[in-house]
């Protein structure tokens, strides 16, 4: 079976989001981030993503847990007072000891290209500056001996004979907004 490291068949989007409002003068403004994973787009790779593995019948491939995800927060000194819904996508690369070690943008869909907008960069540095905080349960690849069938559930591991931390890419998009008035979350895939 072959595992496409930035999207196992089991992968569920995973929907955060951060609100915080503050007076500007005399104006309630809200600024939030709508965080979703995305499912790799088949015909781009990232640059320094991890390639797919190949699983043997023995073998399943357990997907990271986050541990430690605090949500990107549109920067303090942002001079802006409002945002239309923008959309920043990154690469990230989390290494075996489950940390984060490279982020970078990633533009292979249309809803990503403001990620690469100069514009933007304070944005894309607040995504990048939160990742590489991040921490998970390390991903893995786990071996049954010959005879002992695995859990049907491919992220179990108890029973394994073998437990081996592997690298592995991910594929994220933040949504950064500012509207005066009521904040409301989007979640969910990115298409």
């Amino acid at each position: 079976m072959r595992v496409r490291i930035a999207f196992a068949a089991s992968v569920l989007a995973l929907a955060a989001c951060a609100h915080r409002s503050e007076p500007m003068e005399s104006i309630e403004r809200s600024r939030h981030v709508d965080q979703r994973m995305l499912v790799p787009n088949a015909t781009a790779a990232a640059a320094g993503a991890i390639e797919a593995y190949e699983m043997r019948a023995q073998e399943h491939f357990r997907m990271p847990q986050a541990i430690d995800a605090p949500t990107p927060e549109l920067p303090a000194d942002s001079p802006r007072t409002t945002l239309v819904p923008t959309t920043l996508c990154v690469h990230i690369v989390v290494s075996e000891q489950g940390r984060v070690q490279l982020v970078e943008p990633h533009n292979d869909r249309p809803e990503c290209a403001a990620g690469i907008a100069a514009e933007n960069a304070d944005l894309l540095q607040a995504v990048q500056d939160r990742l590489l905080q991040w921490t998970y349960t390390p991903a893995a690849i786990c071996t049954w001996n010959a005879g002992t069938p695995p859990p049907a559930d491919e992220g179990d591991c108890s029973g394994a004979a073998k437990i081996e931390p592997v690298p592995l890419s991910l594929l994220y998009a933040f949504t950064f907004e500012i509207r005066e008035g009521k904040a409301m979350v989007r979640g969910g895939r990115a298409p």
